[in-house]
């Protein structure tokens, strides 16, 4: 078990920017909910998968809305709202949640769950519901691969308006993600979310471990980096034996939104070694699929497509602008996500309309190439 330090938790909230892979919520806000964790006075305590037991009960607490939303209201109590009202109903059941974790690796959804930890008490375990990335839809979450029900989520808005949801198919996640859209919608674009809850069997089985290890341990060699005047680029792709793919200026970022996804892609022209060439990045939210010519990959989900100013900040796509010079860097996917049965179908679809209808690849041998 290792004791969050204040520190610790910002360098996660960087780490996890980073290996969010474009997604997984704002730094901004994950700073926010950091500052409310200090407020509280209270430490947050990180189990590794050994110091879980198998009869464990963990939750997942995430929150869910509009970026535009996040900013504007902030976010805190809907998350807290939320996984009380999953609590009750666990505890009608005789059953009690021991511990927390994140739905994804992202800025702001690895910070809440440390969070409500704060709040109640309550210790948070060192993997979460993606595989140690973040994904764009609840279909493609290793609770998916695994067949971890969805079912059943609580949702809640800032004022503490509850609303629970049981899933016909606890493994509908399409369906769980389509009523949890519209009830955020109705709870004026921003609500906490918690569910998936998992024994500890399940968590040892089937989850891909360390993944707020990895963010704090990738968050505090970027920080070291820039005060000892180094290369933060290459401390982040060090840290944890990533890739660097490519540095340049974005030239051009076309994106329409459909469905409530942001499509795109980010074009970047070479700089610093890289001069003369292009890179492409095609995202749904998160990137997807990276392109070293039109019909050349450099690398593909599940594995990590991650950007970084070359001055050592990490970036999401809604953050990123015309003009930045970023460093683009690839990380394999856990185990687990290359373990799971049949785990690219998941992707096909969304790779299918950026124009790749090939197989996966995995970036260690694209990189080869």
């Amino acid at each position: 078990m290792k004791i969050l330090s204040g520190g610790d938790l910002e360098n996660i909230v960087w780490g996890a920017t980073l290996l969010g892979s474009g997604g997984g919520g704002s730094p901004e806000n994950g700073l926010q909910l950091v500052e409310e964790i200090k407020k509280l006075g209270k430490s947050v305590n990180l189990l590794e998968l050994q110091d879980i037991e198998e009869s464990y009960h963990i939750a997942t607490v995430a929150g869910m809305g509009a970026p535009l939303a996040l900013k504007e209201k902030g976010f805190n109590l809907e998350a807290l709202y939320a996984f009380e009202a999953l609590e009750k109903l666990y505890n009608m059941a005789g059953i009690k949640i021991d511990a927390l974790m994140p739905v994804e690796t992202g800025g702001f959804n690895s910070v809440v769950p440390l969070y409500v930890a704060a709040y109640k008490n309550l210790p948070v375990v060192d993997f979460d519901g993606a595989g140690g990335r973040a994904v764009p839809e609840l279909g493609t979450l290793l609770y998916q691969l695994y067949k971890i029900p969805s079912s059943p989520l609580t949702l809640a808005n800032k004022k503490g308006d509850t609303i629970a949801v049981w899933l016909e198919d606890p493994l509908d996640a399409k369906t769980g993600e389509e009523i949890g859209r519209h009830i955020t919608v109705a709870f004026e674009m921003l609500s906490g979310i918690a569910g998936w809850v998992l024994t500890g069997w399940q968590a040892k089985s089937y989850m891909n471990p360390n993944s707020l290890s990895n963010a704090l341990k990738v968050g505090k060699a970027i920080e070291e980096a820039k005060k000892a005047g180094k290369d933060p680029v290459k401390a982040a792709v060090e840290s944890l034996g990533g890739y660097e793919l490519f540095r340049g200026e974005i030239k051009s970022i076309d994106v329409k939104t459909v469905g409530g996804f942001d499509f795109g892609r980010t074009t970047l022209e070479g700089v610093e070694g890289y001069e003369g060439r292009k890179f492409y990045i095609d995202f749904k939210n998160e990137n997807m699929i990276a392109w070293k010519d039109e019909n050349e990959p450099a690398a593909m989900v599940p594995d990590l497509i991650c950007l970084m100013t070359l001055d050592g900040t990490p970036m999401t796509n809604a953050d990123i602008k015309e003009g930045m010079k970023l460093a683009v860097i690839g990380f394999a996917a856990g185990k687990k996500w290359r373990e799971a049965p049949n785990f690219f179908d998941v992707w096909k679809p969304i790779l299918s309309k950026m124009g790749y209808e090939g197989d996966f690849i995995p970036i260690e041998k694209l990189m080869e190439g």
